[in-house]
């Protein structure tokens, strides 16, 4: 009963608080709980009942929005181990569109929840089970990988991104990933579950992979085991493109981009995120170099006669920057 008014008083103070205040508010929490209890996760339950409860609300919400999920291919199998699901970020319903295609109960991991500690959406995630941290801070990357442990060694399920923020880019189908899922599963000894996701219009597509087990894999090659994953993600997304009508990257207009921009900032009402600091927070591995940096020269050279016969060359240069993916 006074961890219960303690919690109370917590939210009520939290939900007074500006929203950069509330922010710092609710990690310094969450580090001090770290602190005094470790990695601790409760009323698994309770929150396996209420994602139950939420699935037919999330179903009754994408159909008043005339929203569309399809599930092209499941191929996972059970398992009495604990299960990470890794789906690919799409911005918009994406956080929605995995946990209904998942259906088994699983904490959603969030990164950065800004706006999500107060509205109705953050409320339901809440509910369903979460572990919420933001990104650029050391302290909290910490206690929420503790608690993503203790989850998974009670046989709790995850559900995380494992780009960790949006992708933005007209040049890579999907982000460089975080080697954490991988991290998490081969100390936890759990399974990945690779999911891709796309969308076309207001049609929301979803193609589940097969287990990956890392039993007997080395925590020293997680990098290497991180972008292995990348590749079997990016080859699921390729099986929903295929369905999609054809788009050449030359066909993408200015006006089509802020589009796909607007869409992929499209979390939920009210949650504010900028492209700045999704490519901020985006994982670059040493040594990457995206085509649109590599020929970014081109936007500085001025031509005289002295290197005028590099025009042609710039231009070739310039069309492979374009259309590189």
């Amino acid at each position: 009963m006074i961890r219960m008014v303690a919690s109370i008083r917590s939210l009520l103070k939290m939900m007074s608080l500006e929203q950069e205040e509330a922010e710092k508010y609710c990690r310094e929490k969450r580090y001090e709980r770290y602190v005094k209890y470790g990695g601790r996760v409760r009323f698994l339950k309770l929150h396996s009942l209420a994602h139950y409860v939420l699935i037919p609300a999330l179903k009754i919400s994408r159909k008043l929005a005339k929203q569309k999920l399809v599930i092209l291919e499941d191929r996972r199998e059970k398992t009495d181990r604990p299960c990470i699901y890794c789906p690919t970020h799409i911005g918009g319903m994406d956080v929605e569109m995995a946990i209904e295609a998942v259906r088994t109960p699983a904490w959603v991991v969030i990164g950065d929840p800004r706006e999500l500690y107060k509205n109705v959406s953050g409320m339901m995630l809440q509910m369903n089970g979460w572990i919420p941290l933001d990104v650029q801070d050391k302290k909290d990357r910490t206690a929420a990988k503790a608690q993503m442990k203790a989850l998974l060694e009670k046989n709790g399920d995850l559900l995380m991104f494992p780009e960790g923020t949006q992708n933005v880019s007209p040049d890579l189908l999907l982000n460089h990933l975080y080697a954490g899922a991988v991290d998490l599963a081969i100390t936890c000894h759990a399974e990945i579950v690779p999911i891709a996701l796309e969308w076309d219009k207001d049609t929301y597509y979803c193609v589940i992979g097969e287990n990956i087990d890392y039993t007997g894999c080395r925590y020293e090659d997680r990098f290497t085991l991180s972008e292995n994953l990348r590749d079997q993600m990016a080859t699921l997304k390729w099986k929903i493109i295929e369905h999609l009508p054809s788009l050449k990257h030359g066909d993408i207009t200015e006006e089509f981009y802020k589009s796909f921009i607007d869409h992929i900032l499209t979390i939920s009402e009210g949650y504010s995120l900028t492209v700045d600091f999704i490519k901020e927070t985006a994982f670059r591995p040493k040594g990457i170099i995206l085509p649109r940096e590599a020929f970014a020269f081109l936007d500085r050279l001025q031509f005289k006669k002295e290197n005028a016969f590099l025009a042609k060359d710039a231009i070739r240069y310039r069309e492979i920057s374009e259309s590189a993916y």
